[in-house]
């Protein structure tokens, strides 16, 4: 019975060292945590929706604006002065601005923007008594309301052009057209 026994205890022997051995493979790799060796990064603020005329692409947008050709002033820098619906999660949203000192005829652009990003001014040139058109306006459309020029801005006389701007998932199409 010994010699049975002998090759057996062997057997078993062998196979907890074998088993034993896996297990012991295994144990560091659990117990280790894995470690970073990147640097952390710092993550961009997270965005906040909502109207915001005070928000700085604005002002970079502004700085890339030449000095305006027929009054020859420079466009206004000051957010008290803007009027708009920039939100930089709107699909399209807008800033008009005016020149520094103006009066109610001065010149105003629109600025457009498609989630918050800078993409130009409505019409290549200025307008005096442009604002918001709220009522035409959605996520992705801006109304403009336009004066015609020589009407009187102090005047409720009805002269007054709608003109929309609507994002088409590419680029902004105008519809309508301002006043000559």
């Amino acid at each position: 019975m010994l010699r049975i026994a002998r090759p057996v205890l062997v057997a078993c022997a062998v196979l907890v060292l074998a088993v034993a051995g896996c297990a012991a493979e295994r144990r560091p790799e659990a117990a280790a945590p894995h470690e970073h060796s990147a640097a952390p990064t710092t993550a961009d603020p997270p965005v906040r929706c909502g109207i915001d005329l005070s928000a700085q692409v604005i002002q970079s947008a502004l700085a890339t604006l030449p000095i305006e050709p027929v009054t020859q002033a420079p466009w206004s820098t000051d957010a008290r002065g803007f009027q708009g619906n920039f939100d930089p999660c709107a699909t399209l949203s807008t800033v008009i601005v005016t020149v520094e000192g103006a009066t109610g005829s001065s010149p105003n652009h629109a600025l457009l923007f498609h989630k918050g990003a800078y993409l130009g001014t409505a019409t290549p040139r200025a307008y005096g008594s442009t604002s918001l058109d709220v009522d035409r306006s959605t996520d992705d459309t801006v109304g403009l309301l336009y004066r015609t020029p020589g009407s009187c801005n102090a005047c409720d006389d009805g002269a007054l052009t709608h003109v929309q701007f609507r994002w088409d998932g590419s680029k902004v199409t105008m519809i309508g057209a301002p006043p000559r």
